[in-house]
């Protein structure tokens, strides 16, 4: 038999098989947002595997930081989102920064990027308690570290810890945490370089239909037979 064909149905068959691998995977950020009811709001959350400090008051520098962190993700970056620091400032407070207000009771689902839910809603994260750790990062990479916040707990900015103060050190959580600690488990030393949390846009899901694993195995299949045909004619 020709080698040629034997290489495209080898290929095909490869193809489908490890299409129908990736269908019976564990779930991910993109199976649980396709979970969702149509026309459901949701927003991603990570911790940046990159540190910063936190020696300016201008919050769009750590949108900047936190945004391109994210075009870095092979997580983040294609989701088309834009992104914002889960910070404050004296003058900008997290829940500005965001969009995510205390008082939004409105169901948005907060995933991290391994696809668990946060929270629920402005007021579910701004409780003090997440359902689900920000301990994700762009790429999908487990990060237990300390991360520059400057507020409490609530998403109001610190008087004197708030990011670019200089009073010795600025608020900072910890991204294993899940209770008020996620967010200020502490001061900073001074002009430390942490990590920080970025929050997405606020999405809706639109429905898209994927074929099913069966589907394109046959795709493959169907690929490796006109091949062949092909073959038979040409000899």
């Amino acid at each position: 038999m020709n080698c040629q064909f034997l290489k495209v149905v080898s290929v095909s068959l490869i193809l489908g098989a490890s299409l129908s691998m990736s269908g019976n995977a564990s779930a991910t950020l993109i199976e649980s947002i396709a979970a969702l009811d149509d026309g459901a709001m949701y927003r991603v959350v990570f911790v940046t595997s990159t540190t910063n400090s936190a020696i300016t008051e201008d919050i769009s520098m750590y949108n900047y930081f936190v945004s391109s962190a994210a075009a870095n993700g092979s997580v983040t970056s294609s989701l088309g989102l834009t992104w914002a620091a889960l910070a404050g400032t004296k003058e900008v407070s997290a829940q500005a920064n965001t969009g995510i207000f205390y008082d939004d009771t409105g169901l948005v689902t907060i995933f991290n990027t391994f696809g668990e839910i946060v929270a629920t809603s402005g007021s579910d994260l701004w409780d003090g308690v997440l359902s689900s750790a920000i301990i994700g990062s762009e790429s999908g990479a487990v990060l237990s570290v300390d991360v520059l916040t400057g507020i409490r707990y609530n998403g109001d900015s610190y008087d004197t810890y708030a990011l670019g103060e200089h009073y010795g050190g600025w608020m900072a959580g910890h991204s294993s945490q899940t209770n008020s600690n996620w967010v200020a488990n502490g001061v900073s030393s001074p002009f430390a370089e942490y990590s920080f949390y970025a929050a997405s846009s606020v999405v809706e899901k639109i429905r898209v239909d994927v074929p099913e694993p069966g589907t394109l195995i046959m795709l493959s299949l169907g690929l490796a037979g006109l091949s062949f045909s092909r073959y038979r004619k040409q000899s």
